[in-house]
């Protein structure tokens, strides 16, 4: 007899906590004598190309939805996939993050690469699925998603079901995909040579702090890190985990969970023609208030070419549509620093209700930082370096949402809503005795400050080259004391600094490289591995020329042998980018 045991759907109006509890119960008033009927299971690769961590989130929670339905799934980088390896499955899932101008993921370059090389295999007995990630706002939305579709089909891999391209909010896309691919595999039916009967036992709850069930941390320590002069503003914060169930390891990130500036929110709800009392269902959070949806859950600071397209279709406004319709430029300057208020100020009374809200724009999403502190030199404390971003753009101040509400909002005894977010392939040598080179200007130091206390409080004996850039030594020299200890001590065994703005002529972190040139080449010939954290769109590129240039000139190498150096430090995992 086939049994089917009732369950709380995903998208229904519950919470997690609230949802595996009535699972629970239903599984406890379900007769437990009588035995589901059994069902074709098989097989499958889920492989992600990770930047920020979505993407292996996503991964790993379809392959809890597969287990459950009584498959066999592993979980597993791009980064250590093999085209040989691709080519023995037959069935796999890619979730495919795109970055910067339409580029993978750093762990995804290799593969990439090899995948749209002339030699690559031919995968005819493949099946698979792709789901992209990306974000609208920019001009290659989901490029390399789409491009991996193409070749695999181009390779004669067939699909198993269309490929999905989502925005910012994943989890209504995923949701729809998901439930296909589950169809799907139940579709396929028992016959297929590797199916295997798998008995799955129920899922066991996590109660550990995750991103769906965030720490609420005490913020324990605030301070600002550059003059109050200086043109930017940087802080340190640090957060109490003494209660929490989270283990971090330098080079980790955290999340945090923002929340929409209130006095934002309070002059939007005052442009509205419904009351803040109102209530619309967001997808996997239950019936909200308006209130509530606008501080805690929906994106009102940005605007992106999708919240704009749906405006002007329900304004019916030629105005926008004719933007919508010019060239890249002029749109992009119209979206540069414009948010929800704006279209509320320039078109009044578009909006009738709640639900339009929840239709119009995209979930307010997490922001990574990474860690700024030692597990092993700081115990139960956790710190970040937070760049607050602050602006004026059409009239108005603006600014970022999560270093706003760090930087300038929360207090020292507020609570913060974070959870942990672990980087694999930002991790120190193994080797205690290794030197290591860190290049990180602004707040991409912050990952290197937690290495050299890591690194000092464990003794290790490797050497530690620092490379750091800023605008001003006197205004924005971050954590200046700390560093100038570790050099005095010895534990900084070089420290080059780049102060753009200090001298008549700009100078940056690049720059200091090529001039230590020769010495950053002994380095590597002598096993160095070379981390870099900060800005993918400039920073991190020129340092990758300046690195390519080094090779080639110092080690007299033509540039094909000097793009084979720098692919052997990535092979060899001594050359790890954290940037965003």
């Amino acid at each position: 007899m086939k049994v089917v045991t009732p369950f709380i759907p995903e998208d229904a109006p519950f919470s997690a906590e609230q949802r595996a509890w009535l699972n629970k119960l239903l599984a406890d008033l379900f007769p437990k004598h009588l035995s589901p009927a059994p069902q074709a299971s098989y097989r499958l690769g889920l492989y992600f190309a990770s930047q920020s961590g979505t993407a292996e989130r996503l991964a790993k929670k379809m392959s809890k939805l597969l287990r459950e339905a009584g498959h066999a799934p592993t979980v597993q980088s791009v980064e250590s996939l093999s085209l040989p390896a691709l080519g023995q499955e037959t069935y796999a899932l890619f979730f495919a993050s795109t970055y910067g101008e339409g580029e993978p993921p750093e762990n995804a370059c290799a593969f990439r690469d090899a995948l749209f090389s002339d030699n690559a295999p031919r995968l005819q007995a493949l099946r698979y699925a792709v789901f992209c990630l990306g974000d609208r706002a920019y001009e290659h939305f989901c490029q390399f998603g789409i491009e991996l579709d193409d070749r695999l089909n181009a390779l004669g891999a067939s699909r198993i079901t269309a490929r999905v391209e989502s925005d910012l909010d994943v989890d209504t896309p995923f949701s729809a995909w998901s439930a296909q691919l589950l169809k799907a595999f139940c579709d396929f039916g028992p016959t297929l040579s590797e199916a295997a009967q798998i008995t799955a036992s129920p899922a066991a709850v996590n109660l550990a702090h995750t991103r769906e069930n965030p720490y609420h941390a005490p913020l324990v320590d605030k301070r600002l890190l550059t003059h109050p002069s200086s043109s930017k503003q940087t802080v340190h914060v640090g957060f109490d985990l003494t209660d929490a169930e989270l283990q971090y390891e330098a080079g980790d990130a955290c999340g945090v969970l923002a929340e929409n500036d209130p006095a934002l929110v309070d002059e939007i709800l005052a442009l509205l023609s419904f009351s803040p009392s109102d209530t619309a269902i967001l997808p996997k959070s239950g019936p909200l208030t308006v209130q509530q949806l606008l501080r805690h859950h929906l994106q009102i600071t940005k605007l992106t070419r999708k919240v704009v397209q749906r405006f002007a279709e329900k304004a019916q406004c030629q105005t926008l549509s004719t933007l919508l319709t010019a060239d890249t430029g002029e749109l992009e300057t119209y979206l540069y620093g414009r948010g929800l208020i704006d279209l509320l100020h320039a078109y009044p009374g578009v909006l009738s209700n709640a639900a339009e809200l929840v239709e119009l724009l995209p979930r307010l999403a997490p922001r990574l930082y990474s860690i700024s502190s030692s597990p092993t030199a700081h115990g139960r404390e956790l710190h970040c370096t937070i760049g607050v971003v602050n602006y004026t753009a059409h009239g108005r101040d603006r600014g970022g949402v999560a270093s706003t509400m760090l930087g300038r909002r929360m207090e020292i005894g507020s609570r913060v809503p974070i959870y942990l977010h672990p980087n694999k392939r930002f991790r120190l040598p193994k080797n205690s005795e290794a030197p290591i080179i860190m290049i990180g200007p602004g707040t991409g130091v912050a990952p290197f400050r937690a290495f050299l206390h890591e690194r000092r409080a464990l003794g290790h004996t490797g050497k530690n080259w620092l490379f750091f850039g800023e605008r001003s030594a006197e205004t924005d020299f971050l954590y200046c004391c700390e560093m100038k200890s570790f050099v005095d001590d010895g534990h900084l065994t070089r420290f080059d600094t780049a102060f753009s703005r200090d001298q008549a002529h700009k100078v940056y972190v690049q720059d200091r490289m090529l001039e230590s040139g020769a010495e950053l080449y002994r380095w590597l010939n002598d096993g160095a591995s070379l981390y870099v954290c900060g800005d993918a769109s400039r920073m991190a590129k020129d340092v990758d020329v300046a690195l390519h240039r080094i090779v080639s000139t110092h080690g007299n190498l033509t540039n094909e042998a000097a793009q084979e150096y720098v692919s052997a430090l990535h092979d060899e995992n001594r050359y790890h980018r954290d940037v965003y």
